[in-house]
C-alpha cells in the first residue's frame, strides 16, 4: 500500500486485471468467462477505477440515466486496500455524477454491513429475478477455486 492512489472516471481496466481483482476481493462474478466480463463492462455506463501505481485496487461498475436512477453493479476492493477509504471514495465519485440520482445495489453476503455503515438504507420494497446459466456457489468455494488468480491482483 505504498503507492499513491489515483481514481479515474471511465478508465476501463483490462479484463485480466478485473478478473484478478474480482477473485481477490472476492466478488463472485463469472471470472472464468473473459468474454462475459468484457461485455459486462462494455454495457455499463459507469466505470470508476482506483489504482495504486499501475495496479488495479478498486472498481465500481454500474448504470445510470444521470438524472434519476442509478444502480451499482459491482464494488470490488483489493483486500490490502479495504478499510482504507477506497470503496467510500468510489461510491462518492458515483454519487457525484448527478444530484437527483437515487442509487441502489445488491450487496454481497460479506459486504452487507458495509453499506449501512456508509448511510445507505436497506431496501424493503425490491424484487429480483435470479439469473440463469451461472451460479457462483459459496464465497468459500469461489475463493478456493480462484485462489491462484486472486494472488495475481
Amino acid at each position: 500500500m505504498n503507492a499513491e492512489l489515483s481514481f479515474h472516471l471511465d478508465r476501463r481496466p483490462d479484463v485480466e486485471a478485473v478478473q484478478a481483482l474480482y477473485a481477490a476481493s472476492p466478488l463472485r462474478r463469472p471470472i472464468h468467462d473473459s468474454e462475459r466480463i468484457r461485455r459486462m463492462f462494455e454495457g455499463s455506463n459507469v466505470v470508476i477505477s482506483a489504482y495504486a501505481g499501475e495496479r488495479l485496487v478498486g472498481l465500481l461498475r454500474g448504470w445510470t440515466d444521470f438524472v434519476y436512477d442509478g444502480y451499482v453493479c459491482d464494488l470490488a476492493i483489493h483486500p490490502a486496500y479495504q478499510k482504507g477509504g477506497v470503496g467510500r471514495r468510489l461510491l462518492d465519485l458515483a454519487m457525484g455524477l448527478g444530484e437527483g440520482i437515487q442509487w441502489v445495489l445488491l450487496a454481497s453476503p460479506i459486504a452487507r454491513d458495509y453499506y449501512a455503515h456508509l448511510g445507505w438504507a436497506k431496501v424493503e420494497n425490491g424484487w429480483s429475478l435470479s439469473r440463469k446459466g451461472w451460479n457462483p456457489g459459496s464465497v468459500e468455494d469461489f475463493q478456493a477455486q480462484y485462489a491462484d488468480l486472486a494472488a495475481r491482483a
